[in-house]
């Protein structure tokens, strides 16, 4: 049988290196039309650029998530550390779902920052042959497969182990019967009952 704590562990890690990764991917770009040539604006969880640039080639991104999410990575793998040995597991338990509950947190406000400026984008007149709009790159999806994930390890990791009860012999209770030379015809507590050819004889 698979060992549920094993396969915590290693969605933990697998979210936590998964969130790092995304954040560091292109998350969004907003694409504006009207102006001749396209303006778009690409960010990451850090960092926000534009094609043409416009301004200094790198910007603060719209919406910096990048330091949370790289704290809930860390609280994630410091929880792995500790769910693997039993005498910290007690510690790593709440430590992992922290984790994962923060990712998930920031994620889904960051995920209702994007929607509203999606609305916004939708909402302004076209000035071009097209509308403007809000495109989803690789980052975004990474960070989303990245939450579920470590709330899946999460949630497995509050599972504790299950060790087998070795139940005490009361040395009080009960009688021992031991059986000497291997001896067959020695009936418990070593008293000899003659059969029935033995009765005749004597």
């Amino acid at each position: 049988m698979i060992d549920r704590r094993k396969i915590a562990w290693v969605l933990l890690a697998l979210g936590a290196v998964l969130a790092v990764i995304g954040s560091l991917q292109d998350v969004f770009s907003t694409v504006y039309k009207g102006f001749g040539t396209d303006l778009r604006s690409t960010s990451t969880l850090w960092i926000t650029t534009s094609n043409p640039q416009d301004g200094a080639a790198e910007q603060p991104a719209l919406f910096a998530a990048g330091w949370p999410v790289v704290v809930s990575a860390i609280m994630m793998a410091v929880a792995v550390v500790l769910l693997v040995r039993q005498e910290t597991a007690f510690a790593g338990r709440p430590l992992a779902m922290g984790g994962a509950g923060v990712l998930a947190g920031v994620l889904f406000l960051y995920l209702s920052q994007l929607r509203e400026l999606k609305e916004l984008i939708e909402s302004e007149p076209q000035r071009g042959s097209s509308k403007d709009e809000l495109l989803y790159h690789d980052g975004f999806y990474l960070l989303m497969i990245a939450a579920v994930v470590a709330l899946v390890g999460a949630v497995l990791a509050q599972r504790r182990s299950s060790e087998p009860v070795v139940e005490d012999e009361d040395e009080g209770d009960g009688v021992v019967v031991h059986q000497l030379d291997n001896d067959d015809d020695t009936p418990p507590f070593g008293i000899a009952i003659p059969d029935d050819d033995e009765r005749e004889t004597r």
